[in-house]
Order: C-alpha cells, then sequence, then structure tokens
C-alpha cells in the first residue's frame, strides 16, 4: 500500500486551516501545528466577516466568491451559527451618500447592489440619508466558527492538531519543534503576522509589518440587525472603492469633508464596522488601524470612544460595553504573499485583514496540483 503524502500545515487560523482543507480533500495525511493552545490571532479578534463588497474587481472578488460558497457548505454540513444577510453602508452625509451613488452606477451591476434611500434607511432604525446593500457578505462569530472548524477537519477528515508546538526550522522531511522531531514530505507555512520565527529573509523584502486595531462587544441594542453595517467612511478604506477611477472625485470631497470634521478618523484609521453575532445578538464594533514594526498592546481610550459613538450614533440608542481588545493581522503591499523559501515549501499570509473572505478559495488553488 502507497504511503499517504504527509502534509504539515503551520498555524491553526483561518489561512491554515482552509489549507488543511484543501490538502485533506487531495487525500493527504494532514498535521497542524499550532505554537498556542488554540488560535490566538486575527482570525479570533478579527470580525469574522466574510466580505465580497470590499474587494477590489477581479482576483479578489472572484477568490472571496468562491470562498463563500464554501463557507455556507461548511454552514449546512455544521449548522454553525451564521447570518447570510449581506451588509449596508450606510450614508450619514451627502458626500457619502454620493460616493455610493458613483460607485452603483459603475459597479452596482457586477457586485449585485442596490441603493436604499433616506426612508428606507429610517424603517430600519439607522441615522442616514441613504445607503448601500450588498447581499454577498456573510457575518459569523469568529470564536465560534474557528473553534468548530477545527474539530470539525479533525472529525470529518481526520487533520492531526498539534496544539502547544512550535516549528523552528524545517530540513525536509525533518521538521524541529519544540516537542522534538516530526517528518512531513511538504509544509504550508500559515503563520500569519509572524514572519520571523521561520524564513525570516525570505519575508523581510516583502515590507510586511502588523496592523493594531481597536475591536470592542456590546451587549445586545434592543434591536435585531439584518445586515452587517458600515458607513460611507468604509469606502476610504476597502480597495473596491479607492481603486476604482470612478469614484477618485466623491472620495476626494469626503476624504476632504473628514479631514475638516473630524481629522482624528483619517490619523487613527477608523472606519466603522458593526455586527451582531450569535444567539445572545451581542454586538462587535471597530475599528482602527495602526501599522508598524512592533505595536504596543495598549488600547488608547479616546479612540475606543470614536468607535462606540460613532455606533450609537448609527443605531441611534445607547450601548454598553462588554469587552475591548486589540486586533492584529499581517499588513503588506499587497492583499497576499506566497512563497517558496524552500523545496515542497510553501508560505501563505494575507497582508490585508482578509482572510475569512478568500482563504478556502485562495488554499484550494494553491494546493491545487
Amino acid at each position: 500500500m502507497t504511503a499517504r503524502h504527509r502534509t504539515a500545515i503551520i498555524g491553526a487560523g483561518i489561512v491554515g486551516l482552509a489549507h488543511a482543507w484543501a490538502a485533506s480533500l487531495r487525500g493527504d495525511a494532514v498535521t497542524v501545528y499550532e505554537r498556542d493552545q488554540h488560535a490566538n490571532g486575527a482570525s479570533v479578534r478579527n470580525f469574522g466577516l466574510g466580505l465580497v463588497l470590499g474587494q477590489p474587481a477581479g482576483e479578489l472578488v472572484d477568490l472571496a466568491q468562491q470562498t463563500r460558497a464554501l463557507w455556507l457548505a461548511f454552514f449546512a454540513e455544521t449548522g454553525c451559527w451564521h447570518k447570510a444577510k449581506g451588509s449596508l453602508v450606510v450614508a450619514r452625509s451627502v458626500t457619502e451618500l454620493r460616493v455610493l451613488e458613483a460607485f452603483q452606477s459603475v459597479r452596482g451591476e457586477p457586485y449585485g447592489t442596490r441603493l436604499l434611500s433616506r426612508a428606507e434607511i429610517a424603517d430600519q432604525q439607522l441615522a442616514g440619508v441613504g445607503g448601500l446593500f450588498s447581499p454577498a457578505e456573510i457575518a459569523m462569530d469568529a470564536r465560534q466558527t474557528i473553534t468548530l472548524l477545527t474539530r470539525w477537519l479533525a472529525e470529518r477528515h481526520g487533520v492531526v492538531f498539534e496544539f502547544g508546538v512550535l516549528v523552528h526550522d524545517i530540513d525536509l522531511p525533518h521538521l524541529a519543534t519544540s516537542r522534538g522531531p516530526h517528518e512531513a514530505d511538504e509544509v504550508v507555512l500559515c503563520s500569519g503576522h509572524d514572519v520571523q520565527t521561520l524564513y525570516p529573509q525570505h519575508f523581510s523584502a516583502l515590507g510586511i509589518r502588523r496592523c493594531a486595531l481597536q475591536m470592542q462587544r456590546v451587549a445586545h441594542p434592543g434591536i435585531t440587525l439584518g445586515p452587517t453595517l458600515m458607513t460611507g467612511l468604509s469606502t476610504l478604506h476597502y480597495g473596491a472603492f479607492t481603486e476604482c477611477a470612478a469614484l477618485a472625485e466623491p472620495l476626494a470631497a469626503l476624504r476632504q469633508e473628514v479631514a475638516q470634521q473630524q481629522p482624528a478618523l483619517l490619523e487613527h484609521g477608523i472606519h466603522l464596522i458593526v455586527q451582531q453575532v450569535g444567539d445572545d445578538g451581542d454586538l462587535i464594533i471597530g475599528d482602527s488601524h495602526v501599522i508598524g514594526e512592533t505595536l504596543v498592546p495598549f488600547n488608547e481610550v479616546a479612540v475606543d470612544t470614536i468607535i462606540l459613538d460613532l455606533a450609537q450614533q448609527l443605531l441611534q440608542r445607547p450601548l454598553q460595553v462588554r469587552e475591548r481588545w486589540q486586533g492584529i493581522y499581517a499588513s503588506g503591499r499587497r492583499a497576499y504573499e506566497v512563497l517558496h523559501p524552500a523545496p515542497h515549501v510553501q508560505a501563505v499570509v494575507i497582508t490585508s485583514g482578509i482572510g475569512m473572505s478568500i482563504a478556502f478559495a485562495l488554499a484550494r488553488r494553491q494546493l491545487a496540483h
């Protein structure tokens, strides 16, 4: 009997789990190595949002749409909580609305979006002058989803998980780990923002840094939200808008308006996302963006206050914060990077915070051989 191809995945975040799933479908014997006792990085610290609307037209939209279909298949099989009710970008001003109108005019059809009137926004108990609805987004409770996905891969696909094990050297077929030697025929390195433990010399030329986010979880606000909510501020952040030449003029006007009225939003990279998750109806709200080589772990109260105020203004009600924490992800010049630092070794790092949105499809493409 021919021995099964042994694939080692390093990292148990969404990118590592996606590659573990893809490798198992090839019939590989898959082992996932995770230095912590459970996933502890971007996959559980951020929103848990499968975002299609924000992706620039082309490859990333395609990857996001394919990943969306795979998420829905996973949810159907496991019963994991999710909400496939799209997203709503609420315009807080006429300037924001003009950006959304311009987007709808040139890209509404391929993205499947539609404009909402002031009255339709008011019907949803939101404060705004209009909005843009996208049907494609999927909301998840990231902590619950990653835990269930890990268990499902072990039980349904026979993936072996080695938690609390650091891989510190690779010389195939040998892996040197904190728990002694292991062996593999192929390695996929999915270590997120850690680009220093393995192959740092290969990562150094890419200019990958870390992005820190300030996040909050607030108690059920007394209303049930359908789509994930954003505001026109998000159009200054996502490539679907910023990389569209037809939106350059309205985006410039919006940036100028924000700079005049609330410059701290630009200074701290703040744009609002509000997502209701789980059976308890709590909201995940955020976020801000600070990029650097080494990030201090201390959240600024003023930034948390700005984000909370934006959410309260949008929902037109007070909110009670239950948790605050720092999100983190790798940040680079491109949306993701794929390296081949040694024979039968590849490193895949998503450098734009869109792991939940594209990882499944990207992994299947990378392991298609």
